[in-house]
């Protein structure tokens, strides 16, 4: 008995010693571990690209004159003094072989935009319809209303004229005027600017320089004034200074288109503002070149012009000429 006593003390001692040789194990931390920081995506607004308006080159413009009249050159010097190397400058010489050669040159040239300065010029590229054109320097253009066609006006502005003439004759109230025909939607314009300055405008139309002698002779005594308009097919030497002369002995105010009239009794005269003219000119071009304008006929006024007044005129007419126009008396 005592030996089986010994052989179970015996195993549990062995059993003791066994436990004391394995080693503990520690539980293993893991290192903390910070949490992610969250990620928030905005969402991105995404224009349209806008798009790219391409402006169209500059073209180059044929400058096409009916004669080398002075009026006719200083237009053309002011437009190719903006369009610079684009600008193409040919007179025409009045010999008809030679200028229909040119105008046939000018079909089949790549020049998509014309300039004619004058009723020659005008008239000599109108048949041309697949090119812009653009004319000036013509007074009656009734055989001008083609589609292709604009114009930029070369008469003096109806409105600035009336405002002008009102306040250097404020008691004035009836005026005339005797032209030739087709002038109608510039006369239009004339009676509705002299009817804003409580002036009444009387419209005589003629077809000679005789019946323009005749009509101004027959107006009634009670017109003020007579506005004559440079229209070359009903005015002569001759008739201007007999009807000059015979207004001025009637006490009638007398407005003109050119300084050399006012020694024969000129009130004033109004000439269009030749660089005016020629802006209005370039602002054509620039309108035809863009597409969207439209092209219908139209004549584009020009709104200033040039003046002189005639100061013995005033004295003897009893006017006095405000200061603000004192700049404007021709000393000639």
């Amino acid at each position: 008995m005592l030996k089986a006593m010994s052989s179970v003390f015996l195993l549990f001692l062995i059993s003791i010693m066994l436990s004391a040789c394995v080693a503990p194990v520690k539980e293993t931390k893991k290192p903390d571990q910070k949490q992610a920081p969250e990620i928030v995506v905005q969402p991105v607004e995404v224009k349209e690209a806008e798009p790219v308006i391409e402006q169209p080159e500059q073209q180059d413009v044929l400058i096409l004159l009916s004669s080398s009249a002075n009026t006719y050159q200083k237009v053309a010097n002011y437009l190719a003094s903006s369009l610079g190397e684009h600008a193409v400058q040919i007179t025409l010489s009045g010999l008809p072989a030679q200028d229909k050669a040119v105008i046939e040159d000018i079909k089949v040239s790549g020049t998509h935009q014309i300039v004619a300065i004058g009723l020659k010029a005008a008239e000599a590229v109108k048949g041309i319809e697949d090119k812009q054109i653009i004319f000036t320097q013509v007074i009656t253009y009734k055989k001008l209303m083609l589609e292709n066609m604009h114009g930029v006006s070369a008469l003096p502005s109806p409105e600035k004229l009336f405002a002008d003439w009102k306040k250097l004759s404020p008691g004035l109230s009836k005026v005339a005027v005797v032209s030739g025909n087709h002038l109608d939607l510039y006369l239009t314009r004339a009676k509705a600017a002299a009817k804003a300055q409580g002036i009444a405008l009387t419209i005589e139309l003629v077809n000679s320089d005789k019946g323009f002698i005749y009509k101004s002779k027959k107006l009634k005594s009670d017109v003020g004034g007579q506005w004559i308009l440079p229209d070359n097919r009903i005015l002569s030497g001759k008739a201007l200074k007999e009807v000059m002369a015979y207004s001025s002995r009637r006490g009638r105010q007398i407005v003109v288109f050119s300084p050399k009239l006012l020694s024969f009794g000129g009130f004033f005269y109004v000439s269009p503002n030749l660089e005016m003219i020629a802006q209005g000119v370039l602002k054509r071009l620039k309108e035809l070149t863009d597409k969207n304008t439209q092209t219908a006929f139209s004549v584009l006024p020009v709104m200033d012009h040039n003046m002189g007044i005639n100061k013995n005129i005033a004295r003897q007419l009893n006017l006095t000429i405000p200061p603000e126009y004192r700049n404007y008396i021709n000393e000639n």
